[in-house]
């Protein structure tokens, strides 16, 4: 009969246990409420309070991360909306004599929930996403890198490896203008019609990312990877993708491998080394570029490839790359689809063009002086004759 006390003992545990549990979750419940009353209060003080209790309620709580996710992603969008008129004017350049005007900032609560966010774990997310669509974060700094790891740059010459986790952020239509980001994780993210011009991206991990319509004129992309990302339409006139030996710290080109470039604007772009093995630049103005070095095999400038509708969204592939006066100085592009290709006074020297087909490409003023030329089609005095 001695069993009978210690099922007595147990039932009674067990009773226990679940009144422990439902006072935590009492007390949770508690103080989610009041964390939600505090971001609403007009006291910045006290709105960093709630910003900060949502969370420390996160880490308690893995399982009520999503719905905080989904709350600290509304205040950003609510305090930080992108204005109803579309992107707000910035002063222009100072005239001779004037001081330039202080570069805008998000907010100091907005910045804080950014943090929060990017500080989580992402793995107990659940279905939640992080939803910055439509806000305005003009001259954020977004680093995962501790302020130590930086500062041992110089003398390492080395990136810290960290990644600030925000795949599949929500992006769609914000403005970045002066941002700086730096070890962020944006694969697959939404940036489509996105405003990043004079923005700092260095290793920002971009792969499969949409940035359709995005404009990122005259920003620096340093060491960043963009495979496979869909920048059709895009805007990246003056945009620096290339590599830098510049001290303190040499940086590699950034990697564009199987990038959809269709109908983007590329005029006075470096992209100095950059790999495009594979991408789609048809309909792309590549004016002035400069692609020195770059890896263009097997990339694809011609509308005359069909196939290549399939890769488009929205539109119709209607002509060729255009590449007048662009560097292509000891590129490789070799098996390139060149057809139709404007290469009016392009600088090919060095380049190579094994396989590469340009029949009916314009080459009026290119320079192909020791440009490696076997299997080329439509090249002047080819066996093949142009069409």
């Amino acid at each position: 009969m001695a069993v009978l006390p210690g099922l007595a003992a147990v039932v009674a545990l067990l009773f226990t246990w679940r009144e422990v549990r439902v006072a935590e979750q009492g007390q949770l419940t508690s103080r989610f409420n009041d964390a939600i009353t505090n971001l609403g209060s007009p006291s910045l003080d006290v709105r960093f309070g709630g910003i900060y209790a949502l969370e420390r309620i996160m880490q308690d709580s893995p399982r009520d991360q999503p719905r905080i996710v989904q709350v600290l992603s509304a205040y950003v969008r609510r305090h930080a909306g992108v204005p109803a008129a579309g992107f707000a004017k910035e002063p222009t350049e100072p005239r001779e004599g004037q001081v330039a005007p202080d570069l805008r900032r998000p907010p100091t609560d907005v910045v804080a929930v950014v943090n929060v966010l990017v500080h989580r774990s992402p793995r107990h997310d659940g279905a939640a996403q992080v939803d910055w669509s439509l806000v305005d974060l003009r001259g954020l700094f977004l680093s995962a890198w501790a302020a130590a790891d930086i500062a041992k740059v110089p003398e390492s010459r080395t990136l810290p490896r960290g990644r600030a986790p925000l795949a599949y952020v929500n992006l769609q239509g914000s403005d970045l203008r002066h941002a700086s980001l730096s070890g962020v994780d944006l694969r697959n993210a939404f940036v489509d019609e996105a405003n990043l011009g004079q923005s700092q991206l260095l290793r920002v991990d971009l792969r499969k990312a949409d940035l359709s319509y995005a404009d990122l004129t005259d920003a620096n992309v340093l060491e960043s990877d963009l495979t496979g990302a869909n920048l059709s339409g895009a805007v990246l006139k003056g945009t620096f993708l290339g590599g830098t030996t510049a001290t303190p710290l040499p940086v590699k080109p950034s990697d564009l491998s199987r990038a959809v470039l269709w109908d983007a604007d590329l005029t006075g772009a470096n992209l100095s080394g950059v790999a495009l093995t594979g991408a789609i630049l048809a309909d792309a103005d590549l004016t002035g570029a400069y692609l020195a070095g770059a890896h263009l095999r097997d990339a694809r400038f011609s509308a005359a490839d069909k196939s290549l509708q399939k890769e488009i969204v929205t539109g119709e592939l209607s002509e060729s790359a255009d590449l007048t006066n662009a560097d292509l100085h000891g590129a490789d592009l070799t098996g390139a689809d060149l057809r139709g290709v404007n290469l009016t006074r392009a600088d090919l020297t060095g380049a190579n063009l094994t396989g590469a087909d340009l029949r009916g490409a314009r080459l009026a003023g290119a320079e192909l002086a020791g440009a490696r030329t076997e299997r080329a089609r439509g090249l002047p005095g080819s066996a093949t004759t142009p069409g």
